[in-house]
């Protein structure tokens, strides 16, 4: 059983899209489900950034900090108190090779290796994302906003996080593919920035053997920063349905 892990989410920037629903769960294995926001399937990159990262007990200056960035969506999953919200993980990068080494086998997630170029001040945050395969590059260019322009998907800054903010349990496939792990991030202080992306190119997305074209679109971006969270490993993850 992983022990819990404690740190701090320097950033965090989301970049979502909107997504045709029976597109989407084409990708999901059995018996995760599409959670339907405004009748479309949410699917994005999180962009995080994570510092004195360590297991409870460990002293803040030994931990670990690490560039990372997940393609994921979000999902209903079947749990003993009936179903509940989550994410689903398609693939994960850092820029940690100690992460790398032990996701997947020390503790839930398999993480393979990516570059991450970033630039960013107070106001402005881009970053270029460069993975092995070059199937998960991210690129994107973005500014804090005063305030939330309304999209298709949220109509406010209220909606986007309550949205996300009942997410905090991921789950992607294991190792051998075979079966599902979990890893609950619960956030201890919880708090968006509206953001205004400027430029956005997501490689994931734009496959269109995955995605064909115009079932997938970019919604809107935020940003969180400096925020005290903790990693919980999940005990009541589901089975992978067997095909027959």
């Amino acid at each position: 059983m992983l022990p819990m892990i404690k740190g701090t989410i320097a950033r965090r920037m989301l970049l979502n899209f909107r997504a045709e629903p029976d597109i989407v769960q084409r990708l999901l294995p059995a018996p995760l489900q599409v959670e339907l926001h405004r009748g479309q399937a949410i699917v994005g990159v999180c962009l995080i950034r994570m510092e004195n990262l360590r297991p409870h007990g460990i002293p803040e200056a030994l931990g670990l900090s690490s560039e990372n960035v997940a393609h994921r969506v979000a999902i209903r999953y079947p749990s003993a108190d009936g179903w509940r919200s989550g994410v689903f993980i398609w693939r994960r990068e850092t820029d940690q090779r100690m992460i790398e080494l032990w996701g997947g086998r020390f503790f839930p997630g398999v993480h393979h290796h990516a570059r991450f170029d970033v630039r960013e001040n107070e106001n402005q945050l881009a970053m270029d994302v460069a993975t092995t395969d070059r199937k998960g590059d991210v690129n994107f260019s973005a500014r804090v906003s005063p305030e939330w322009q309304k999209t298709t998907s949220f109509e406010t800054l209220a909606e986007v996080s309550d949205f996300f903010r009942k997410g905090d349990c991921g789950f992607s496939c294991s190792l051998r593919g075979d079966e599902l792990e979990g890893l609950q991030m619960k956030t201890l202080q919880w708090a968006m920035e509206p953001m205004e992306v400027q430029s956005v190119s997501c490689a994931f997305y734009s496959d269109t053997s995955r995605f064909p074209k115009g079932s997938v679109e970019f919604d809107s971006g935020v940003l969180m920063r400096g925020l005290p969270h903790e990693w919980h490993q999940i005990t009541d993850v589901p089975e992978l349905a067997t095909a027959t």
